[in-house]
């Protein structure tokens, strides 16, 4: 009996609020249903986050255990093997591949540069020629081809004329040897 008394009170308490305020009683319902379907919302997401975590953290101790039982490769540096330093060679290289592709080489220049720092020689090589477009790149072109140790650094081409088919290029090129 005496539940029945209260839930006759709280029926009247209600609808007396209901009747006197309707817009706040309707806000205020609505604000709560919002906040309970928020409340379980966030719950749900939750429960979903820490069934993503413990997959996650089951899935690093499963690819630890497979690393340690794996025995450990020693890491190595993939690097070109250099030739070994012969400038006589450098040269003739350079000079047969010229003739090769027939481009007049006007001038040319080497210099060694030795660092005590890098593990290898750099040997710059600078060229001026004077031909076509197409011919200065074969030219350097097959030189990449052929000499994997070689790289173009810089190209510079000029011409004096426009009416004048050949251009003057200066090449620079770095060639790179073991040290001893």
């Amino acid at each position: 009996m005496k539940s029945f008394l209260l839930y006759s009170y709280w029926r009247f308490q209600i609808r007396r609020l209901f009747r006197a305020h309707p817009v706040l009683s309707t806000s205020f319902v609505c604000v709560s249903f919002g906040l309970a379907i928020a409340v379980a919302f966030y719950f749900d997401r939750m429960h979903t986050a820490r069934a993503v975590r413990q997959e996650f953290d089951v899935a690093s101790r499963a690819v630890k255990n497979q690393l340690a039982s794996t025995p450990a490769v020693a890491a190595t540096i993939v690097a070109p093997a250099l030739p070994w330093f012969h400038s006589t060679d450098l040269v003739a290289q350079f000079g047969h591949l010229a003739e090769e592709i027939k481009l007049p080489i006007d001038e040319i220049g080497y210099s060694l540069e030795e660092s005590p720092n890098r593990p290898f020689l750099r040997y710059r090589v600078t060229l001026t020629v004077a031909a076509s477009y197409p011919v200065i790149r074969s030219f350097v072109d097959a030189l990449s081809e052929t000499m994997k140790n070689v790289d173009l650094d810089s190209i510079s081409c000029t011409r004096a004329d426009i009416a004048v088919a050949p251009l003057t290029c200066e090449l620079a090129f770095s060639a790179f040897f073991r040290k001893d």
